[in-house]
């Protein structure tokens, strides 16, 4: 197997020192958090990196960013939901929308939203904006937060149970530098 450029190995042994400073659940969570609701880009841009270094909190590490991405994610639905009286007022005047077709989208949404939910959870892009539009769109929040939880929960558990059983070590193989 060829090896790693140095600058991977320093960089799994700088992550390994930061996984063991104590602090990798306060970061998991609170990029989680900032990620579910704020800023672009992976959920999983600290988490898998830390439990790589560290696959012995592989699974503590899955439900905390879990945790964050869901927290995040409510409070962008609950925007959402705020929202939605503009939506259903000038908005919907000015595109023609009837109080009628709001009911019909409800009702479709409250049949197969979650599904579409659980679906986003599992791509590596964003769920802002269908946190945002299923707030203002009226997916009941039962729905919301069940496909949510479901989805990121399987994201992060299968993430966790690849680098507990065999990723960490591929990675530790391909920089020479032995397991945790």
């Amino acid at each position: 197997m060829p090896q790693a450029p140095p600058f991977i190995t320093r960089f799994l042994l700088r992550l390994r020192r930061w996984a063991d400073a104590g602090w990798s659940n306060s970061v998991v969570f609170g990029w989680g958090l900032l990620q579910g609701g704020i800023f672009p880009g992976l959920a999983d841009l600290f988490f898998l990196p830390l439990a790589l270094a560290r696959p012995e909190r592989a699974y503590r590490l899955a439900l905390v960013a879990t945790a964050g991405t869901l927290i995040g994610s409510v409070v962008l639905y609950w925007i959402g939901a705020e929202a939605l009286v503009l939506l259903e007022g000038p908005v919907a005047r000015f595109f023609d929308f009837s109080p009628d077709v709001f009911a019909e989208y409800r009702t479709r949404l409250a049949q197969y939203g979650a599904w579409a939910i659980f679906a986003s959870t599992m791509s590596p892009l964003s769920t802002k904006l269908t946190s945002l539009a299923s707030g203002a769109i009226g997916v009941p929040f039962a729905a919301f937060t069940g496909a949510l939880l479901a989805g990121r929960l399987t994201r992060t558990f299968a993430l966790a149970w690849l680098v507990r059983h065999g990723g960490a070590q591929a990675v530790a193989r391909w920089t020479h530098v032995p397991p945790a």
